[in-house]
């Protein structure tokens, strides 16, 4: 999936999650989806609908698969297929799909009668576009559950759509990827505690900049906290399974390291891929680089309150939910664009500084099209 699939699912998002905190979604969702509905917060390892919403206050949730355009009879119907799964962890399901396809077949109205004549209690929305994305038509609205909903789906760790990411470098990242493959089978919690004793203790683990990083003791305090994010990046960017072992990503990545370095184009660009789409980061810079353009230029004056302004709009339009006060950290908004600035999808104002005076985060498109393309 490049670029345009998953700009074309962020409009959608966009235009359902407005409708939805508007109150102007009556037309198909019924009321346990209000107007508090928010973006999913949670990432899972499967299943990962392109859309998800819930609504924290009832403990309702919507999954939507979005299909693009000028594809075959065969995409769409596997869409349905997918949208149905959604309903074994999710409240709701819709898919989304565009009304001929790219033989000319009108394939809405084909998948609204199997759904209207076959499949009529199912908590199933069907919407269907034209030439223009933001022309939605609802085919078929939803209806409340038969059954009692599922539980919305926990993710893991995470209480946000988009991967976790601290302070793990690509140096770093490129030995665990090795020791996991080493260790194939262990616990992370070993694999890690192998990595901190061989490196982490003996000043050899680096930064982004490849400089050593200050020695650490063998019952450091921060070894459980630094081996749990360590497993989150690797979990959600999909290099990692749940049971600790590498993925095909992660053993692609590893053979990319192995063969050019870990601080190679390659490599860069490779994680970079994964961070984008695996980890929902191409879709958490969709929302900024809206909600960038909409913040007042008074805004824009210095970083602090650019951030200020930016949290403020993500909540507002409910990409990320109101923060608990006083909050650990002062901006939200604040890891990823360093992890962005270190992969070098930002634009920088000088070799420091990545925010521009009067304009906020500018994001290097060419460089994000041409990786999200890639593969």
């Amino acid at each position: 999936m490049g670029v345009e699939h998953n700009f074309m699912a962020h409009k959608v998002s966009a235009i359902l999650l407005h409708q939805l905190r508007s109150g102007e979604a009556t037309a198909w969702a019924p009321p346990r989806l209000s107007t508090k509905s928010t973006l999913w917060q949670g990432i899972a390892d499967w299943p990962r609908p392109d859309i998800a919403f819930e609504d924290s206050t009832n403990n309702s949730s919507f999954a939507i698969e979005f299909k693009p355009p000028n594809h075959s009879k065969r995409e769409y119907v596997t869409g349905l297929g997918q949208a149905i799964t959604y309903l074994r962890d999710f409240e709701f399901s819709g898919l989304v799909v565009p009304k001929r396809t790219a033989d000319g077949f009108e394939i809405s109205n084909y998948l609204y009668n199997i759904l209207d004549q076959e499949l009529t209690t199912l908590s199933l929305a069907l919407f269907e576009y034209g030439q223009d994305i933001n022309n939605l038509t609802v085919l078929r609205p939803l209806t409340p559950r038969e059954k009692p909903p599922p539980q919305v789906p926990k993710g893991i760790g995470r209480k946000v759509f988009w991967g976790y990411w601290r302070d793990l470098s690509h140096y770093d990242l490129f030995k665990l990827l090795r020791l996991s493959d080493e260790m194939d089978g262990q616990d992370f919690s070993k694999i890690f505690q192998d990595f901190w004793t061989r490196f982490a203790t003996k000043g050899i683990a680096l930064t982004w900049e490849g400089k050593a990083r200050k020695k650490k003791t063998p019952d450091a305090k921060s070894l459980g906290a630094e081996c749990l994010n360590a497993q989150l990046a690797m979990r959600h960017s999909g290099l990692l399974s749940a049971d600790g072992r590498l993925t095909a990503s992660g053993h692609d990545l590893l053979r990319i390291g192995k063969i050019y370095s870990p601080d190679s184009v390659a490599f860069m660009e490779m994680l970079a891929y994964y961070i984008l789409t695996d980890g929902h980061h191409l879709n958490l810079i969709f929302w900024i680089d809206e909600q960038n353009r909409a913040i007042d230029i008074c805004n824009k004056d210095n970083r602090s309150q650019y951030f200020d302004a930016l949290d403020k709009a993500l909540v507002e339009s409910g990409v990320i939910a109101p923060r608990k006060q006083p909050a650990a950290k002062v901006h939200f908004i604040r890891d990823e664009p360093k992890l962005w600035n270190k992969l070098g999808l930002l634009v920088r104002k000088n070799n420091r500084q990545y925010f521009h005076k009067g304009h906020g985060l500018i994001f290097d498109w060419r460089k994000i099209v041409s990786i999200t393309n890639s593969r």
